[in-house]
């Protein structure tokens, strides 16, 4: 598929805000909120301040759904544009063109446009006088991965599993967006309970045959199509990377605990990382900034130090050596498996880097103990043995797959001990790589296949490593931004690099991402998608599940996490 030359005009039309806010006073959606949850945690910054956004006058794009999150906010805060002319556009484009892609598992319009409707209070000169400034994500559209609860709606990790399940609670991540003012429109796909790396009921939007990647491949998928212009995910084993570098869109993986998991459907404790999906590294930056936070929830926030109180950049710095003095690492053993276009793309990624100032050297990435996959396991199957009535209900390949978890439990405590203890040496070990070679970042491909059948891949477990060379930064908890570099000259799919970092170091991977991004914008090109209608479902809320867990499962967890260090070595 080829990518479209995107209408363009100079603003959105008067007429067209106009219309849009005389829709939302004659038709206001009627339905109440979606349950109360408990007090709000505290969020290191506001996020309001508007001197980074790009001038009204810039924004040329004529589609409301094809606008960045940037984009949207720019017209949004000017007055330009409604936040219902803006979710029109978003549903409009999805109920025509996900036929053939299936990204969205439930949508919730009424929910969405009342949602749309307090954005637009919220962005009222009145308010702001009485109020002072909306968020900058206030009135834009959001899909949650299937795992994020959201009380009083659905929540049923893509899996016949939990069929009938209802959220008791907000999902922490949810609960500062929707305080921040965003609209959600829906849940996306993910690949059954976070299990594979597949998400083979969804099709990749550059070609249908292909997976989108997975875990989180609806929200990738999602966010290429142009249905949504920001998206949550989850990485435990890749699933935040692979689908972005399937797709050809951008996520950040965060430090572990720069974002709460509480309320999100488990696949490890210790390794679950949120975080914030998006076309461009300016809009995932937008929303991570609203998605960090300390939640008493899940203690692992606390050792975060602040995030910038102005919110994460969004804006490159420019200039024509604006990496000059960092260095970078260069996962040789990751590139030379390479197939020929992706080593090729990759290749002329790092000559972008160097064009720009950066220097590049070769490293090698530590080598994880093989016992670390015994802490995979047992944390798995001890959120699963909830479920061992119901292994039928599993897709084939994730029904062996839990099976196996749940036999884990038998190991000896002793060796689930060791391998927290082999995990800490990991640590380590990337640390001191990271002094040793006095790095920035780390550059490691997106994927090592250039592309993947849906089928081919289904059951494939993100513990495995087939698709990419992902579980380095699960294991040291480490941030990670991917950024979309071009696509295969064989199978027309994107690719992508993964730029790692220090623990707590998202602010420097962002400001890398930003300067590239601005000098070969890959990010921008956009799949043909063929008319494809779906009657999406609808879905509002009810009344709340019993809980106690947002998620309305047995999640019990660790009375401790884990937490990430920049020490080399043990004291």
């Amino acid at each position: 598929m080829g990518e479209p030359a995107i209408e363009r005009r100079t603003g959105l039309s008067r007429r067209g805000f106009l219309g849009a806010a005389a829709l939302g006073a004659a038709g206001a959606a009627t339905l109440g909120t979606t349950g109360t949850a408990a007090a709000r945690p505290a969020v290191r910054h506001t996020g309001t301040s508007s001197h980074t956004l790009p001038s009204p006058d810039t924004v040329t794009v004529s589609d409301p759904a094809l606008l960045g999150a940037v984009e949207a906010a720019s017209l949004l805060r000017s007055g330009r544009l409604h936040p219902r002319e803006l979710l029109d556009a978003c549903l409009s484009r999805s109920a025509a063109l996900d036929g053939e892609i299936g990204g969205w598992i439930r949508i919730y319009p009424e929910m969405a446009y009342e949602a749309a409707d307090a954005a637009a209070q919220r962005l009222s000169a009145k308010s702001r006088s009485t109020h002072g400034e909306a968020p900058l994500v206030c009135g834009i559209p959001l899909a949650l991965k299937d795992l994020f609860a959201v009380s009083g709606l659905p929540l049923t990790a893509s899996s016949r599993v939990l069929d009938g399940n209802i959220a008791a609670g907000d999902s922490t991540v949810w609960r500062q967006l929707r305080d921040a003012g965003m609209v959600l429109m829906g849940h996306a796909h993910t690949d059954e309970f976070a299990i594979g790396v597949a998400t083979e009921q969804v099709g990749n939007p550059w070609n249908t045959e292909f997976s989108p990647g997975g875990s989180s491949g609806g929200s990738a998928a999602l966010l290429a199509a142009r249905f949504v212009p920001l998206a949550t995910g989850t990485d435990t084993g890749g699933s935040l990377r692979l689908p972005a570098s399937a797709c050809g869109i951008t996520s950040i993986k965060p430090t572990f605990g720069r974002c709460s998991a509480y309320g999100v459907i488990p696949l490890t404790w210790t390794r679950d990382h949120p975080g914030p999906m998006a076309r461009s590294i300016a809009d995932a930056s937008l929303l991570l900034g609203h998605m960090a936070g300390a939640d008493p929830n899940f203690p692992a926030t606390y050792a975060a130090p602040d995030a910038p109180a102005e919110g994460y950049p969004l804006a490159a710095k420019g200039g024509e050596r604006p990496l000059a003095g960092k260095r970078f690492g260069v996962a040789r053993r990751s590139v030379d498996v390479l197939p020929a276009p992706l080593g090729t793309l990759f290749g002329e990624f790092l000559d972008l880097v160097r064009r720009l100032g950066g220097s590049v050297v070769d490293i090698s990435l530590p080598i994880a103990a093989p016992d670390l996959l015994t802490g995979d396991s047992a944390e798995m199957g001890s959120y699963h043995r909830q479920f061992s009535d119901r292994l039928a209900d599993y897709r084939l390949d994730n029904g062996a797959t839990v099976a196996a978890t749940l036999a884990a439990l038998a190991v000896p405590s002793i060796d689930y001990m060791t391998s927290a203890r082999n995990r800490m040496v990991y640590q380590h070990d990337y640390n001191r790589m990271f002094a040793d070679n006095d790095l920035d970042a780390v550059l490691v491909p997106g994927s090592k296949m250039d592309g993947a059948k849906r089928l081919e891949i289904a059951g494939v477990s993100v513990f495995g490593g087939t698709t990419g060379d992902v579980r380095w930064a699960n294991l040291t908890g480490t941030p990670v931004v991917c950024t979309p570099a071009g696509r295969s000259s064989a199978t027309g799919l994107p690719f992508g690099v993964q730029i790692g970092g220090r623990p707590w170091d998202e602010k420097g991977l962002i400001e890398i991402a930003l300067e590239l991004q601005a000098a070969r914008p890959d990010w921008q090109a956009a799949p043909t998608i063929p008319a494809a209608p779906r009657d999406i479902p609808r879905v509002q809320a009810t009344t709340p599940g019993a809980g106690p867990d947002p998620t309305n499962t047995s999640n019990v967890g660790f009375g401790f996490h884990f937490l990430p260090t920049t020490a080399t070595a043990p004291v």
